[in-house]
């Protein structure tokens, strides 16, 4: 999701992304990919036999994709390469991928790879990462070889705009609605995400929620806020008079602060637009003003009220399990997790209250950290 504080550097990063690896292509102009390059303590051929031992055990049973039941097959091989494809587990979406291999002057395996979606898309929720690193990943990495298990250093990870890597992603299992909840025996414990029947807020008011700034008091540390950002961060949301060029509804207004002295200022100014997707459900959409709105990230409203002064903001569902709960990811896009309140002195009281709606709707909320609103100047709303 895009709807934190989002620097001009990380819009630029992602608009400059340029991969190295070889890639299968797609049809689709627009579309989601990911490129990685690692090197597995292993004999390519040993890296090779691997893979094709897991797309064969998923028809024998001896394997199976723990990133939502995926369904792979090997399209072409040769000495140093490998094709292959990969449908998801609804039998939706097919996606392709493409490995190389080289052998490194010590012995090990150079790998690079790209995966590609086939469909248009910009959001992709970590799978074409994902599609990657469940090829190559060892029990070292929670995954579970067939026949050959080694270790591996990712040395690069490159999603493209508006697709993510978030590697705990990989491993999720949603719960089949025919079947009912039925958890995943390498997910240690860990629930179902996102949780059974989750939604975000019904009713919501978007004019009532924009018309003041909204101060961060807990957030969850993301690729372009950091932990150490947390200092004096506040959102405020001014109403566009019509929509603009892409679609979008509203102009975004975010600002943190770094923690440490001389506590140097990150504001995105007049960089961000929210679209409205669902308006009574509170789900936004939020990127930088010139990129089009099929990029947005989710930002949806979870709980909201203006009588008590706070609201529960999340980067759309939480997918990710975790021992203490579900969450979003930690990239730019689908990830992030906020406690607002109206007033930017801080109401424990309040954020324990919000810190349990969140509890009660799947959250993992050991992720939220403390934001420091002291010492901030004013508390008035700045337009």
């Amino acid at each position: 999701m895009r709807f934190g504080i989002f620097s001009f550097a990380a819009a630029a990063s992602l608009l400059s992304f340029r991969g190295a690896a070889k890639c299968p292509g797609s049809s689709a102009w627009v579309h989601a990919k990911c490129e990685v390059s690692l090197e597995a303590h292993a004999e390519c051929g040993d890296v090779m036999a691997e893979m094709e031992g897991r797309v064969a055990g998923i028809a024998k049973g001896t394997w199976h994709d723990p990133h939502n039941g995926g369904i792979y097959s090997i399209l072409g091989r040769e000495a140093h390469e490998m094709s292959l494809q990969r449908r998801t587990g609804n039998g939706k979406y097919t996606d392709k991928l493409t490995f190389t291999f080289d052998k490194t002057s010590s012995g090990k395996c150079k790998i690079q790879g790209c995966s590609e979606s086939q469909v248009t898309s910009v959001a992709d929720f970590s799978t074409n990462y994902c599609n990657l690193r469940m090829m190559y990943c060892g029990s070292a990495d929670g995954c579970k070889p067939v026949a050959k298990d080694f270790t591996i250093v990712e040395s690069s990870v490159n999603p493209s705009m508006g697709a993510s890597k978030d590697p705990k992603a990989c491993l999720a299992v949603p719960v089949s609605k025919a079947a009912g909840a039925v958890a995943s025996s390498w997910a240690n414990g860990s629930p179902t995400c996102p949780p059974a029947n989750f939604s975000s807020m019904q009713g919501f008011n978007l004019k009532t929620f924009a018309q003041a700034r909204w101060h961060s008091q807990q957030q969850m540390p993301v690729s372009y806020l950091p932990a150490s950002q947390n200092r004096c961060v506040y959102a405020e949301y001014d109403l566009l008079q019509k929509k603009s060029f892409w679609g979008y509804d509203v102009q975004v207004h975010n600002h943190a602060e770094d923690v440490a002295p001389p506590h140097k200022v990150h504001d995105s100014g007049s960089l961000l637009c929210a679209k409205v997707v669902d308006e009574a459900t509170g789900k936004l959409a939020v990127a930088p003003c010139f990129l089009p709105s099929i990029a947005a990230g989710p930002y949806w409203v979870i709980a909201y009220s203006e009588a008590d002064g706070y609201a529960l903001i999340s980067g759309g569902a939480p997918s990710t399990s975790a021992p203490g709960g579900c969450r979003t990811g930690e990239g730019v896009n689908n990830a992030g997790l906020w406690i607002f309140t109206r007033h930017q002195q801080r109401d424990e009281a309040l954020v324990q209250k919000v810190r349990k709606i969140a509890v009660s709707k799947g959250f993992d909320i050991s992720v939220l950290n403390n934001v420091d609103q002291s010492d901030c100047g004013s508390d008035l709303l700045i337009v």
